[in-house]
Formats: structure tokens, sequence, C-alpha cells
């Protein structure tokens, strides 16, 4: 769109605009006129080194509109690898050329080209002055596009890191209202057993769970030193499952992050367990049990085996985690990342 308006603005027929790294790698093409497969074999084969055009304005200096004939003779300028190996390779004959490079607060560059046929007359020193006119504002619109393509590529990461989170996330104003949840809290919504939400708010399947939650949502709103609330609610069928509430501030307004886990270790905790620490596959269901508080008694009765086999696997795994009871052990397990 803005090479368009800027070539209707000017007056030419085509109209390139391009930014670079401070590496000069091209990071961003837009165009009016030329072809879809001129701009492929662009892209595809690095052209922007050997581009004539942008090499030509840059020399020129950055920060001014400038007259490509005023550099490089037009008739020179057909004589070109440039012109030959690529604009006329699709039967284009754009020749005259006016445009800019302006620096970016990065150190990058932009570059906007506008261009007309080779039979066509060159552009006017009026025309110079319209294209400087806009160089300034031109640059502002790439800068931002850079900070806008910037912001995307860490937010779209941000998403993604959170959807592998085992643990429900969600994001909610003070009034309830849902502004982010991730896909494990998504799961939890449609299956309307622990939550459910009405008018974009959430709320809580039983009464009194939800009036904790209202309580230490409130806590949290208006007590923001306090840092993070937590109690436990049951879902439809009794399970107990933790929340855990902290104020958190977006863009200059306190919205509060809502933790929802199921008060047990990570179901990846064995295998992390396996891989940090090196223990046995019989050693494992032996370090969930005692991590969960059983003692040797129960470990034996529930597993099957002696009681003298279930200590010997108790101190293997102490040895091989460095710690020395349960209590530590329990600590250990419940600090594995949490991903699925």
């Amino acid at each position: 769109m803005l090479p368009y308006i800027v070539s209707e603005t000017v007056g030419s027929r085509s109209c390139t605009f391009q930014i670079f790294s401070k590496n000069f790698d091209l990071e961003l093409m837009r165009h009016h006129y030329f072809q879809k497969e001129m701009d492929q074999f662009y892209r595809e084969n690095g052209l922007h080194v050997h581009d004539l055009w942008a090499k030509t304005m840059l020399q020129a200096g950055v920060g001014r509109a400038n007259l490509h004939s005023e550099f490089i003779e037009t008739a020179d300028f057909c004589k070109s690898f440039f012109y030959n190996e690529f604009i006329r390779r699709f039967g284009d004959d754009s020749a005259h050329c006016l445009g800019f490079g302006s620096e970016t607060p990065d150190g990058g560059l932009v570059v906007m080209g506008l261009h007309r046929a080779r039979s066509d007359q060159d552009f006017t020193e009026e025309q110079r002055s319209k294209l400087e006119s806009l160089r300034p504002h031109i640059t502002r619109v790439a800068v931002l596009r850079k900070k806008l393509a910037e912001a995307t590529t860490a937010s779209v990461g941000a998403l993604a890191a959170v959807d592998c989170l085992e643990d429900a996330y969600l994001v909610l104003s003070p009034d309830r209202r849902i502004s982010f949840a991730n896909m494990a809290a998504e799961a939890l919504l449609q299956q309307h057993d622990l939550l459910q939400t009405s008018e974009g708010k959430l709320y809580l399947h039983r009464i009194q769970d939800d009036q904790r939650f209202a309580r230490a949502l409130s806590d949290t709103n208006y007590n923001r030193l306090a840092g993070k609330m937590s109690f436990l609610a049951r879902d439809k069928s009794g399970l107990a499952w933790r929340f855990t509430l902290a104020p958190k501030t977006f863009e200059g307004k306190t919205l509060v992050l809502v933790w929802i886990d199921r008060c047990k270790p990570a179901a990846s905790a064995p295998q992390a367990m396996q891989q940090i620490y090196g223990l046995t596959q019989a050693e494992l269901p032996i370090l969930m049990a005692v991590s969960q508080g059983l003692s040797a008694g129960e470990i034996s009765e529930q597993h099957g085996i002696s009681i003298a086999t279930v200590r010997s696997h108790i101190q293997h795994i102490y040895q091989k985690t460095g710690v020395n009871k349960a209590s530590q052990l329990a600590q250990l397990v419940a600090s594995l990342p949490r991903v699925k």
C-alpha cells in the first residue's frame, strides 16, 4: 500500500520500499507494479547486493532524495549487470530512478526507489523535492514496521512457550474478564468441571470456591504489595486444584495472573529425574512415591516389593540426587519445569 501511495503522489510507474539490517541483510521489501516473478527472483538470488539503484542512493549519502541520473547516466545504467540480467530478463524496461536512503536508529537502512520506463522522461527537480518532503515520514513508517515485527515475533514466541506448560495460566482484568488463556486453561474452560465463563468473565463451578476466588482477586487487586494469593478449589469430581493469583503490570495497567495446578509433580518429572540424575527404571516409582510423602511400608505394600528393597532404592536415590531426606527430595521434584 505504501509504495502505491508514494508512486501516485510523486508520479512514477513503479515504487520499491526496502528495509535493511545494519549488516545490509534484506529484512523487508514491498513494491508497486513489479511482477511477482521479479520479486521472487530478486529475493532468492540476493539481488539487493547487485541493486545499482539502491547502492547509488546510499553512496550518494543517506538522508536526502536523489535522481539516479545525477550519478550514473541512464544510458550507462542500461549497460549494467543489474539492468540486463534482472530487469530485462522479465521484459521490463524501468531505467529512470528517483529515491533515497535513510538510516534507522538501530543502524539499519531504509531505501525507497521510484521508477519510470527508459523511454519516459526522467524525474524532475520538483518531484525530487516532493519525495524529499515525504522522506522523514516514510522513514518513521519503516522504524514502526521494524518495531511491530519485533514485537510480533516476541509475542508469538512467548505464547508458544506458555502453551508448552502443563498448568493452566490466565490473565484477568480486575473485573474477572479474561484477556489471555493458554491451551491448558482453554481445556479447563471447555470441560466445565472446575471453571466456567459468563460474558467473558471467569467463575469457579462451586459457589464456596468462587467466593474464595473473589476474595483472593480482591486482595490481589487492592493489596498489590502482598504478592501471591493462593487457595484450593475442587472440581465436580472432588479433585483438588491449587489457584495462585499474582498482580502483574502490563503496559501501565495492573492485571492478575492466575496459575492453576493439580498440587502434584509435573507429569514429565520421572523422565526428567532419570535424565538428570541417572536413576534406573526401577527407582522411578519409588522416587515419586517418596516425594509424595509415602513411607517405606506404604511403598512396599503399594508396589508389592519388600521393605528392604524399598529402603535400598531410597538410599540409592538419595545418593544420586545429593539429598538426605524425603522433604528435600519432594522439593527437588517440585522444582522441575512443568512442560508437556
